[in-house]
C-alpha cells in the first residue's frame, strides 16, 4: 500500500533509486503509487528519513539509555551536542508510538518517583506503572509538582507559586492502562499515598485496589529498593531503581540536570522503549518506525 496515499487499492512499482553518502544501505529504491502517481522509498517512514549521518541513530538511542550524558555522547559518536539535543526529539517520536502498542498486564503496580528541574527549589514527580509479572513499563509521566519540606518557603520565595500536576499525571498513566488493557482488570497495586485511592476508583470502580505501606530504601538502590524481607512492589521499585541508574540526569549526586520537564518526557518514553526490548531478553535493543 502506498504510504502517502494509504489507498488500499494502490500498488507500488519500482521506478528508479537514489544513494546517500552514509549508513548501511547507501541505495534506496523509490517506488511509484499507481494512484495518486507519486514517488516514496523505503526512506518514506524510516526513522532515518532525511538525517545526514542515519548511522548513529541506533548507538545514540541505546548510549542515551546507559547512564551516558548527553556531552559525553556527542563526544563518543563524534558530533555535536546540538545534533545529539536534536536526535531525542525523532527518538522521543517514534518510541511513542512503539509504547502505545504496550499492552496492560493482569495486575498493573504504580507509583511516583521524585526528581527536580534546573534546582531543587522545582521537584518534578514521576508517576509509572509497571506490569508485576514481567517488569514491563506500561505508562510513565512526568509533572511539576511544589516543593516540600524546609525548601518550600525558599522556592515560593525565589520562584513563586508552583502548580501541582501529580493528580493529572497518575490520571493518565491510568487511563493509559485502561486505553491497553487486554481484558478487565481486577487487580491494581500501588502505596498507601492518599490521591491514589480516589483516581482509581474513578478509572477502574470494579477493581480491587491493594495498597502496602512504603518502607525506608536501601542504599544500593538509590532509595528505590527496599531493605529487609519480601517487597510486594518489588516489579516497580525495581524499574524505578533502573531508571535512575540508566538515565544519567535521573542519577543521584549529578551535575545532568533537566532544564525542562518536556525534555525529560521525551527520554522518558525513549527509555521505556529501550527498557521492554531489555526484559524481553532482546540483548540489542533498537529503536524503528512504526
Amino acid at each position: 500500500m502506498c504510504p502517502i496515499c494509504l489507498n488500499p487499492q494502490s500498488t507500488l512499482k519500482k521506478k528508479g533509486h537514489f544513494h546517500r553518502s552514509l549508513g548501511q544501505s547507501r541505495r534506496i529504491q523509490r517506488y511509484r503509487c499507481s494512484v495518486c502517481f507519486r514517488f516514496s522509498s523505503t526512506q518514506t517512514l524510516a526513522i532515518t528519513r532525511g538525517q545526514r549521518k542515519p548511522h548513529i541513530t541506533q548507538p545514540l538511542f541505546r548510549l542515551l539509555c546507559s547512564g551516558v550524558s548527553q556531552r559525553r555522547i556527542a563526544m563518543i559518536l563524534g558530533i555535536s551536542k546540538t545534533t545529539v539535543s536534536r536526535r531525542i526529539l525523532s527518538l522521543a517520536k517514534h518510541a511513542k508510538s512503539q509504547n502505545a502498542l504496550e499492552q496492560t498486564g493482569e495486575i498493573p503496580v504504580f507509583d511516583e518517583m521524585e526528581t527536580f528541574e534546573h534546582s531543587k527549589c522545582k521537584p518534578i514527580a514521576i508517576a509509572i506503572a509497571v506490569d508485576e509479572a514481567t517488569r514491563r513499563i506500561l505508562a510513565v509521566q512526568a509533572a511539576s509538582m511544589p516543593a516540600k519540606g524546609h525548601l518550600a518557603k525558599i522556592a515560593r520565595k525565589k520562584y513563586g507559586f508552583r502548580k501541582d500536576h501529580r493528580r493529572r499525571a497518575i490520571r493518565r498513566i491510568l487511563q493509559r492502562l485502561q486505553r491497553n488493557s487486554i481484558g478487565k482488570i481486577s487487580t491494581i497495586k500501588s502505596d498507601e499515598c492518599p490521591r491514589y485511592p480516589r483516581a482509581v476508583k474513578k478509572i477502574f470502580p470494579d477493581a480491587v485496589h491493594l495498597r502496602y505501606k512504603g518502607r525506608r530504601g536501601c542504599v544500593v538502590g538509590q532509595g528505590e529498593l527496599k531493605r529487609g524481607g519480601r517487597d510486594p512492589l518489588f516489579a516497580l521499585n525495581h524499574s524505578c531503581a533502573m531508571v535512575r541508574d540508566n538515565l544519567k540526569r535521573m542519577t543521584r549526586r549529578t551535575w545532568c540536570t533537566t532544564k525542562k520537564i518536556e525534555r525529560l518526557q521525551c527520554l522518558l518514553e525513549i527509555y521505556m522503549c529501550f527498557h521492554n526490548q531489555l526484559v524481553q531478553g532482546i540483548r540489542r535493543p533498537r529503536i524503528d518506525s512504526m
